[in-house]
């Protein structure tokens, strides 16, 4: 089973209020704790303890990668969240893919895991023959692509070519890549109550980077261009058609399925 992931976090308000002086409502107690850590460091991306998470999307496919279903990991709050992917990581052992979730996502959920007291044995595991885990293959190499490839560590040949991002990479091989939402978005979202927009952001979010990752198997021949296709062709079959990215993604889809050689 092969898990295409990506998380969608706000601030951490109560870690905030400890480390920042603010005042106010969490809204825009947020700000300005973000136009604080902006002049002192010259971002407003704030460290990994600092990020709360409120969506954890998946694109799920079969060994081959083809295409299951895309959906996001259920829970009322942080923990649940968290734990519902942890613990599908514990039971399932799927291969993961993402984009910088290895600078990220992975060192971010961890972290916020410890939180709450919870646990993931799967992943630090490194000697299990049955699942072909070793010191060399396991979900912490970062240069095996057996339990979890980072699209922008292959694609950056490791940090030699810097600046990637997902977008800019979908829609130079004319991937949708965002269109409605973006990342910036997500805390107003958030505090608007829509959580709804932000897990349909978080999942457009997966499938790009699900999209991006069959054009690297086919890059790299792990795909031919007729079974590349075919998961394009098939994957309309099964594909949501209710969301609000649906629209954007079936186009791309048929318009790629029937592509020239």
């Amino acid at each position: 089973m092969i898990c295409v992931f990506d998380c969608e976090t706000i601030p951490d308000i109560e870690l905030i209020r400890k480390n920042f002086e603010v005042e106010g409502e969490d809204f825009e107690a947020i700000h300005q704790a973000l136009q604080q850590y902006e002049a002192k460091a010259g971002t407003t991306f704030l460290p990994h303890p600092y990020h709360k998470v409120v969506a954890i999307s998946a694109v799920f496919a079969d060994d081959f990668g083809r295409f299951k279903k895309v959906g996001t990991f259920p829970g009322d709050d942080e923990k649940e969240i968290i734990e519902s992917f942890l613990s599908y990581i514990d039971s399932k052992n799927p291969k993961l893919v993402s984009f910088n979730g290895r600078n990220f996502d992975i060192p971010m959920l961890l972290l916020r895991a410890m939180k709450y007291n919870l646990s993931c044995s799967a992943y630090f595991e490194q000697d299990n023959q049955m699942l072909n885990k070793s010191k060399w293959e396991n979900y912490r190499s970062r240069y095996s692509e057996s339990f979890h490839l980072d699209l922008m560590d292959v694609l950056s040949n490791f940090g030699a070519a810097r600046g990637l991002k997902l977008d800019t990479l979908c829609q130079m091989a004319g991937i949708p890549g965002k269109f409605d939402v973006d990342g910036s978005q997500v805390l107003q979202l958030y505090y608007n109550n829509d959580l709804d927009k932000i897990q349909e952001y978080c999942e457009s979010d997966v499938i790009n980077t699900y999209l991006l990752f069959l054009k690297y198997e086919l890059l790299k021949g792990g795909l031919s261009k007729e079974e590349y296709r075919d998961i394009l062709y098939r994957m309309q079959e099964i594909f949501p058609k209710e969301k609000s990215y649906s629209e954007i993604f079936m186009n791309y889809m048929k318009k790629e399925s029937h592509g020239s050689e």
